[in-house]
């Protein structure tokens, strides 16, 4: 780590917090900003002190409030701390369910924040601190989930590390003969074919049993439409389209040297979220010349046009991929995407169809490149911040027969 470097980091946070004005309702920067400088001793205590006393309400999340009282109690004032980590405990509302779309511009969840207010209360070794209430909210929204963010899956990490202490009084046995606690352990397919695993716990505490499975699938995974819809399809390059059936599941044949544009068009149903659009390519094919394409858009190709750009797109060998922060979408784009199929003033009072919140295309140029026969991967489209919001297309073959 270079000192100098860090130091002047430090000195940039403290400069935020003592020219930083007041606010009405936020300040996750500034509970950051105040929780590192405090595991560092630079923490303005008086600062502390102020927003502690007047100004907890303000902050927006139970992240933020957790903060401050870790900072607080990280440079002594252990009451104050315990005042805000009561207030981040009466704002921790219960975790909502999977079918409910809440979208936070601080990336987090009730998930998220429940696991931070653990980390943070055993980091700074406040006992007062509901903990096993904690524990329980985690459990409760970790079941009720499919998927997790990474923000929540940071923070759990950070929570289980934090617990630790308390895991190592577990008393388990297995297979008849006492273990260390916690216990992780790892076994093959080939090795349970073979033996048993019998874990008992002969402590007076309760113990989770968390079972992973990992491994390659068999077979392609399903088209899948959560939140989301995803549309593959590949054109010539004067915008001719082409019946490549590889694309939507099925068999199709190129021939090498062969150019298109693959055009990939993904549907919201819900405003807002983080997304990120993968279109991988089957090993034949390879993006040619990107430099042709500017923000997503092919503007060689006046007849490809679309309203929302990503705010980052890369070229890899192995795949095209788009980010794209669908709560920049401007208000015209909103109501063209949100009034498609209105109906005709002369159909009396038939309602028009809804048409997705938000969509975007994106497009690219592929050449077939390598004879053979090979998987045409499925295009995936993914809320980083709500991964249960997601779409899959189908998985194909794509034969590339020899140029002549």
């Amino acid at each position: 780590m270079n000192p100098q470097g860090f130091t002047q980091a430090l000195d940039r946070l403290q400069n935020f917090i003592a020219y930083a004005e007041d606010f009405e309702k936020g300040g996750e920067d500034r509970a950051y900003a105040l929780y590192v400088l405090a595991r560092n001793g630079r923490a303005p205590i008086g600062d502390l002190r102020y927003y502690a006393d007047t100004r907890i309400d303000r902050f927006s999340t139970p992240l933020a409030k957790a903060q401050l009282g870790a900072a607080l109690a990280m440079m002594g004032d252990k009451t104050r701390a315990e005042r805000a980590f009561a207030a981040a405990l009466d704002s921790l509302g219960e975790a909502e369910p999977t079918d409910t779309y809440v979208y936070r511009a601080d990336y987090g969840s009730d998930l998220r924040d429940s696991a931070a207010l653990v980390t943070l209360a055993s980091e700074t070794h406040m006992a007062n601190v509901e903990t096993p209430k904690l524990v329980n909210v985690i459990a409760k929204a970790y079941l009720s989930r499919d998927y997790t963010s990474t923000q929540e899956q940071a923070w759990m990490l950070l929570a289980a590390n934090a617990l630790s202490d308390q895991a190592k009084e577990g008393k388990l046995v297995v297979n008849g003969a006492p273990v260390p606690s916690p216990l992780l352990r790892s076994m093959t397919a080939e090795a349970l074919a073979k033996t048993t695993l019998s874990v008992a716990n002969e402590g007076d505490a309760p113990v989770d049993a968390v079972v992973t499975v990992i491994g390659a699938a068999l077979t392609p995974e399903p088209p899948v439409s959560k939140g989301f819809t995803i549309e593959r399809s590949y054109y010539t390059l004067d915008g001719k389209p082409v019946d490549l059936k590889s694309a939507a599941g099925g068999s199709g044949t190129v021939k090498q040297n062969d150019r298109f544009i693959a055009v990939v068009k993904i549907e919201a149903k819900e405003p807002g979220g983080r997304v990120l659009l993968v279109d991988r390519l089957p090993a034949g094919f390879e993006i040619e010349n990107p430099h042709l394409v500017e923000s997503g858009d092919v503007k060689a190709l006046e007849w490809l046009k679309t309203s929302v750009r990503p705010e980052h797109s890369e070229f890899r060998d192995d795949r095209f991929v788009a980010a794209f922060n669908l709560t920049n979408i401007p208000a015209a784009a909103q109501s063209e995407n949100g009034a498609e199929g209105t109906a005709n003033d002369n159909e009396g009072d038939a309602a028009p169809s809804k048409g997705p919140a938000a969509s975007a295309t994106v497009a690219y140029m592929v050449r077939a490149v390598t004879p053979g026969a090979f998987i045409h991967p499925a295009a995936t489209v993914e809320d980083m911040y709500h991964p249960q919001r997601y779409a899959r297309s189908a998985a194909g073959t794509l034969n590339v027969s020899p140029s002549e």
